[in-house]
């Protein structure tokens, strides 16, 4: 064998196993039956807070200037409260907070009014998760500024769970879920990204 033909045999030799692991990831694995790391809708490009226009009790502007430097558990409200919303206010916003244990305080629970509370509402937020941080938006602006969410369908935030980072940036979707299974299944997909977001992050 000559020196040429040794050195084409060894580079052969070197790129063979990275040419057969390409082929096998193109053709012999599905990548949409792939885990992913991620268990809700990860949004990209994220979304900015001050995009949605929204204001404080005090009727100011209220963007990622104001985020108090914490992670927050973002849920979008419609004028009632049904079981979907109750079950996502309790268990997949105030329950899956007090799970962090030391990290509790990096993460506030917030609540967007897009239209005035009625009373069920109201007394829901009163008696059973008290001490959410509330604003307020229109409900015209909350759905064109997360409209890329659901794209191509129509925009339906309301009962939705959004991850918002200390910056302002909404970068995580959730839904929530009448039936009690598929809730605490939610519940525990926010608990997992949060807890990773928490452990890697050293902002917030």
């Amino acid at each position: 064998m000559t020196p040429r033909t040794k050195s084409r045999v060894t580079l052969l030799a070197i790129i063979a196993p990275f040419v057969l692991f390409f082929l096998a990831g193109r053709y012999l694995v599905d990548v949409q039956e792939l885990p992913k790391v991620n268990k809700g809708q990860l949004l990209i490009p994220h979304i900015d807070m001050a995009s949605l226009n929204a204001t404080d009790s005090d009727q100011q502007p209220y963007d990622g200037n104001h985020m108090g430097n914490q992670w927050t558990l973002l849920y979008v409200a419609g004028e009632g409260c049904d079981t979907r919303c109750k079950n996502g206010l309790y268990y997949q916003v105030q329950q899956v907070r007090l799970t962090l244990g030391e990290d509790t305080k990096r993460v506030r629970r917030m609540i967007l009014h897009t239209t005035p509370a009625n009373t069920e509402l109201q007394t829901f937020l009163t008696d059973k998760v008290d001490g959410m941080v509330s604003i307020h938006a229109a409900s015209t602006d909350v759905t064109q500024a997360l409209a890329p969410v659901y794209t191509p369908d129509a925009s339906q935030p309301i009962g939705d769970i959004f991850l918002v980072s200390p910056d302002g940036q909404i970068f995580m979707r959730y839904p929530t879920h009448e039936n009690m299974d598929a809730t605490l299944e939610e519940a525990e997909n926010i608990r997992v990204d949060l807890k990773r977001t928490l452990k890697g992050s050293l902002i917030g």
